[in-house]
């Protein structure tokens, strides 16, 4: 019956001190966790300026953004166009944490450049430009053509894995790093049409 004790639940009940000691030390490991994480993206935004790219993050999401200085509005210098990386640490690490790390070409302010098309036209210009065997690996079922038109999830890594990760600063920092490399493949299509749709004198 529903309202009747599973063996776990009177193992714990059995146990109440000593579970409720392990779920205080666990909310600790998280708060120390997150400052772990804030810095390796600090290390990994020092990396990729050294790399040619803008980037912030947020360490309670967590999740980092990088931009070509080229896709920032002229006045306010902010990205209408980045690469988003999300969800690389346990799931257990906040409640919007997903099932694998998840990486997006986002483009919802995109209007902010001022091109000759709307921001459906350039998610279908940049989609036609990459090559095929590309367009299949990042066309994700969720893509939105306006907002988010490629993304792929990195099914690859295992939840041992972020576990793994977070324990390691280093290999952490090591990890934004290769996907901010992964990222670079989509570069020329997306250099390609903001050349062809941007008019020749452009203001933001």
């Amino acid at each position: 019956m529903a309202n009747r004790y599973t063996d776990v639940d009177l193992l714990i009940l059995k146990r109440w001190d000593e579970v409720q000691a392990l779920r205080k030390a666990f909310d600790d490991l998280l708060s120390r966790m997150q400052g772990v994480v804030e810095a390796s993206l600090k290390k990994v935004a020092t990396a990729a300026l050294e790399k040619g790219y803008s980037s912030a993050f947020d360490a309670r999401r967590p999740s980092i953004w990088f931009w070509k200085p080229d896709w920032e509005t002229r006045r306010k210098k902010e990205p209408a166009i980045y690469l988003w990386l999300a969800d690389f640490v346990p799931t257990d690490y906040s409640r919007d944490v997903e099932d694998h790390p998840s990486m997006w070409l986002i483009t919802e302010d995109i209007s902010k450049l001022k091109l000759s098309q709307s921001s459906e036209d350039f998610g279908r210009a940049v989609r036609a430009a990459l090559p095929q065997e590309l367009l299949a690996k990042w066309d994700h079922e969720d893509a939105n053509i306006s907002e988010a038109p490629l993304g792929r999830d990195c099914t690859d890594v295992t939840e041992a894995e972020r576990v793994s990760l977070v324990g390691e600063p280093e290999a952490l920092s090591k990890f934004v790093i290769s996907r901010l490399e992964e990222f670079t493949e989509l570069i020329p299509a997306l250099d390609q049409v903001i050349e062809k749709l941007t008019p020749d004198s452009r203001a933001a």
